[in-house]
């Protein structure tokens, strides 16, 4: 299969809700959950545990923090496997992940690889 890149969504999308539209869940443990199908022939989506429509409190900044580590680690993994460029990731819709969803944390780890 030959992917384009990644839709990134929150556990708080309906798609998301009813069980349908990703291929990989990445817990606020750092724990990746793979589906058993492919949600489309283009992209691949993942979804991120929490709901990023509001600032993240105090109290799970950490967690998310390693929480995008893990992001990132699976999205180069995938982008290695599927010969796609990491930086091909987009939302999957206007309010998908929420507002307060870090990006530029995603976007600056994307560029410098964990060691």
């Amino acid at each position: 299969m030959k992917f384009s890149g990644i839709v990134l969504h929150d556990s708080g999308c309906p798609n998301v809700r009813s069980k349908a539209g990703y291929d990989f869940f990445v817990g606020r443990d750092g724990l990746v959950t793979p589906s058993n199908d492919f949600t489309d022939d283009d992209h691949l989506h993942v979804c991120v545990e929490g709901d990023f429509d509001d600032p993240i409190p105090a109290e799970e900044y950490l967690l998310v923090r390693e929480q995008m580590f893990t992001l990132v680690k699976l999205v180069l993994r995938l982008a290695s496997l599927f010969e796609f460029d990491p930086q091909s990731m987009s939302a999957h819709g206007d309010t998908c992940p929420g507002e307060e969803f870090p990006w530029h944390d995603l976007k600056v780890r994307i560029g410098r690889p964990p060691h």
